[in-house]
C-alpha cells in the first residue's frame, strides 16, 4: 500500500465523515481523582480539565458535552465515562458509556416507578445521547452498533412520551425502506403549528437532532419532525446496507408528503433544516420542493467532493485500490482498527465497494446545476475556524441562490466555534429560530 493510499485511509477515515469528525482546538474534560481527594481536608472537588491528546477522541467528548446544555447529557457523569478511556484508544469508548447509558436508563426507571415522571424523562434523554455515544465507536463487524442505536431508540421514546406534547413513532413510507422518524409537538392538541423538519448528516442522528435544534423548537412552539434517510445512521440500524443518495428530492417528498397529512401541521410554514453532510442532502432535496417555506443549512455545501477534497494532504488521488475485505485484514500496525473501519463505514456508505470507488461516488453529490430550482429562502450557518473552502461554498451559495439566503458565519468570540456550532448549541438555536420566527 502506498504512502498516498495510506494518507487517503487516515484523513477519511479519522477525520472527514462529515457530521463529527472535524478536529477540535478547545480541551475535552476528566477526572475524577480519589487519591487527590485523600491527601487534602478540604478542597472544591476533584473534577479536572484534561484534553484527549487524539484528536478525534477529543472532538467526541465536546460533542457529548457540548449537548449538555440542552439535556443531552450531565457533565459529572460524561466524566465518568471518560476515566474509562484510554487516550488513542477508541476500544473502551463503546463500553464505557454503554455502562453509563444503561445505569442513567435504569436510574430513570426507577424514578418513573416512584411516581416522577419529570425526572425519569430527562434520566432517559441523557440515556439516549450516551447510548449515541457508545454507537459511534462500536464495531460495525459486530452487532454492538446496531444494539447502542436501537437502545438510543428505546431511550428516546421513552423519555420523549413523557414531554408535554409526547412523541410519535414513525415509519414513512419510502419504497421498501420506510424512513424512521419521531413527530413531536409542543403540546397534546391538534392545534395546526409551524413544524421544522430536521436531519443530522453523516454520522448524527435524529436523537442527537432533538439536543442540538429540536427541544428548543418545542420550547417556542413549533412542531418537530426528525428523520434518518438513506445512508444516515438511524436509517442504518434498521436496513445496514442503505447507503446515501446524490439527489435526496424522494427522501425530503417523502418526509413532506407525511407532515402535510398531518392536521397538525400548518402547511404554508413548513421548514427544513440539514446540518453537517445534511446541509448537502437537505439542500439537494429541498430543490423543486415547493411547498417547503424555508430552508436552513449548517453547513451549505453545494458539492460535496469539493468540499472533502478541502481536507486531503497534497496527493488526493491514489492508483492504488482497497476492497472492503483488504481493508478489513489489515493489521493494526498497519492501520489502527479504529481507522480502518471508519475507512470501511465510509465505502458502504456510498454504496461502494472499494475505498477509491467511495471518493469517486462524491462525484455526483452535487447540487450546483440544479440550484435553480431551489424556491425556498434560506438561512446558512458556519464557523469561521471551518477553513478556507467550507466558507467560500457557503459564500458561493448564498451569491447564486435564486432566492435569498442570510448567511451567518461565527466568529471567534461567538464561542461558537466548532462544526455546527457543537460548542455553543443555545447560540445556534437562537439564531435559527430567530430566523424562522421572522421570515415564515
Amino acid at each position: 500500500m502506498s504512502g498516498s493510499m495510506y494518507r487517503l485511509i487516515v484523513v477519511f477515515a479519522a477525520g472527514m465523515v462529515l457530521g463529527a469528525t472535524f478536529p477540535s482546538a478547545a480541551p475535552a474534560v476528566t477526572s475524577n481523582d480519589a487519591e487527590a481527594v485523600r491527601r487534602v481536608e478540604a478542597s472544591r472537588g476533584s473534577v479536572r480539565l484534561r484534553g484527549f491528546r487524539d484528536a478525534e477522541m477529543d472532538f467526541q467528548i465536546i460533542r457529548s458535552i457540548g449537548a449538555d446544555a440542552c439535556g443531552g447529557g450531565a457533565l459529572g457523569e460524561i466524566l465518568i465515562a471518560r476515566d474509562a478511556i484510554a487516550d488513542g484508544d477508541p476500544s473502551g469508548w463503546t463500553p464505557a458509556f454503554a455502562d453509563l447509558a444503561e445505569r442513567v436508563e435504569r436510574d430513570g426507571r426507577e424514578r418513573l416507578a416512584r411516581g416522577h415522571a419529570i425526572s425519569a424523562r430527562d434520566a432517559f434523554l441523557r440515556a439516549a445521547s450516551y447510548w449515541r455515544a457508545a454507537e459511534y465507536y462500536a464495531d460495525p463487524r459486530k452487532d454492538d452498533a446496531r444494539r447502542c442505536g436501537l437502545r438510543c431508540r428505546d431511550a428516546f421514546l421513552a423519555g420523549a412520551r413523557l414531554l408535554p406534547g409526547g412523541v410519535a413513532d414513525l415509519r414513512i413510507p419510502f419504497g421498501e425502506t420506510p424512513i424512521p422518524a419521531y413527530f413531536l409537538r409542543p403540546a397534546s392538541d391538534d392545534v395546526a403549528r409551524p413544524t421544522v423538519l430536521m436531519m443530522s448528516g453523516y454520522d448524527g442522528t435524529s436523537e442527537e437532532m432533538f439536543f442540538a435544534a429540536g427541544r428548543a423548537g418545542l420550547e417556542r412552539g413549533y412542531n418537530v419532525l426528525l428523520f434518518d434517510g438513506p445512508g444516515q445512521t438511524g436509517m442504518r440500524r434498521f436496513v445496514t446496507d442503505s447507503a446515501f443518495m446524490p439527489d435526496y428530492g424522494p427522501v425530503i417528498r417523502a418526509v413532506v408528503d407525511h407532515a402535510l397529512s398531518r392536521r397538525d401541521v400548518d402547511p404554508k410554514r413548513v421548514a427544513l433544516y440539514g446540518v453537517s453532510m445534511g446541509g448537502y442532502l437537505a439542500l439537494s432535496g429541498a430543490i423543486g420542493e415547493g411547498r417547503l417555506a424555508a430552508l436552513v443549512l449548517n453547513s451549505p455545501v453545494t458539492n460535496l467532493h469539493e468540499y472533502m477534497s478541502a481536507f486531503m494532504p497534497q496527493s488526493r488521488d491514489s492508483r492504488d485500490d482497497l476492497t472492503l475485505d483488504e481493508l478489513a485484514a489489515l493489521p493494526d500496525d498497519v492501520i489502527p482498527w479504529a481507522l480502518r473501519s471508519a475507512g470501511m463505514n465510509f465505502i458502504r456508505r456510498y454504496g461502494s465497494t472499494t475505498f477509491s470507488g467511495a471518493f469517486a461516488a462524491l462525484k455526483t453529490f452535487d447540487a450546483r446545476p440544479r440550484l435553480k430550482g431551489l424556491t425556498a429562502p434560506a438561512l446558512g450557518l458556519i464557523c469561521r475556524g471551518e477553513g478556507a473552502t467550507p466558507i467560500r461554498l457557503a459564500e458561493e451559495f448564498a451569491t447564486t441562490s435564486p432566492r435569498p439566503v442570510t448567511l451567518r458565519i461565527f466568529e471567534q468570540p461567538s464561542g461558537a466555534n466548532m462544526h455546527c456550532q457543537l460548542d455553543n448549541l443555545p447560540l445556534s438555536a437562537a439564531v435559527i429560530f430567530d430566523w424562522l420566527d421572522e421570515n415564515l
